[in-house]
C-alpha cells in the first residue's frame, strides 16, 4: 500500500541523501545504523519502556528509508548493498518480535507475526526468481513497522502485533496467488 507513496517519500528522502552522501556517508553505514537501532528499539522493549522503544524503531526505519535512497542519488547501488540492507531488516524483525514475546506479548501471535513477516520476504523474494515483479500486498515492510508503531505509542501492542500476524500473511497468500497467475499468463502466451 506504502509503495504507491513511494515517489513521494523518495522526493522528500533525496534532499537528505544528498547531504549525507557529502558527508561521506555510504548506504551500508546506514543500513548498520538502523540495525543498531532496532537492537536498541528490541532492548528497550524488554525493559518496558516502550515510547523509548518506539523512538528507536521509527529511527531505524528513517535509516532503512535513507539507505536505498541514499544509493540510488549518490549511484552507490550495489548487488551486495541492497542484499545486505534485505538480510538486515530480517535481523531488526527477528529481534523485535522476540523482544515482544519477552515483553509479555502472546507467544503464539508473536510467532504467527514473525513468520508472517518472514513470508512476505521470502515469497517476493521466490516469486522474483520467475517473474518480473512481486510486490503485491497490504502488509510490506513500511506498512508491518507503522502498524508497530501505532501499538507501542498507544499501548494497543498485542493488537498490532495481531494485526500485523494477519496482515502479513494475507500479504505472503496474495503474493502466492499473484504469481501464479503471473506463470500461467506466461506459459498461456
Amino acid at each position: 500500500m506504502l509503495s504507491k507513496i513511494k515517489p513521494r517519500t523518495t522526493k522528500v528522502a533525496k534532499p537528505v541523501a544528498k547531504i549525507l552522501g557529502k558527508a561521506g556517508i555510504k548506504p551500508n553505514h546506514l543500513t548498520f545504523l538502523g540495525l543498531l537501532f532496532g537492537i536498541f528499539s528490541a532492548w528497550y522493549i524488554i525493559k518496558g519502556e516502550i515510547l523509548v522503544a518506539a523512538l528507536f524503531v521509527l529511527l531505524s526505519s528513517v535509516c532503512d528509508l535513507l539507505d536505498g535512497a541514499l544509493a540510488r542519488t549518490a549511484e552507490m547501488t550495489t548487488e551486495f548493498g541492497g542484499f545486505l540492507d534485505s538480510v538486515t531488516d530480517r535481523y531488526v524483525d527477528v529481534i523485535l518480535f522476540l523482544s515482544l514475546g519477552i515483553y509479555g506479548v502472546d507467544w503464539v501471535v508473536v510467532g504467527l507475526a514473525l513468520s508472517g513477516a518472514l513470508l512476505v520476504s521470502y515469497t517476493r523474494a521466490k516469486a522474483e526468481n520467475v517473474i518480473e515483479k512481486c510486490d503485491v500486498g497490504i502488509a510490506e515492510r513500511s506498512e508491518r513497522l507503522l502498524i508497530l508503531l501505532a501499538g507501542l505509542t498507544t499501548g494497543y501492542i498485542y493488537e498490532a502485533v495481531l494485526l500485523i500476524a494477519v496482515l502479513s500473511h494475507v500479504t505472503a497468500l496474495h503474493r502466492i496467488g499473484y504469481t501464479y497467475l503471473k506463470v500461467r499468463e506466461k506459459m498461456t502466451r
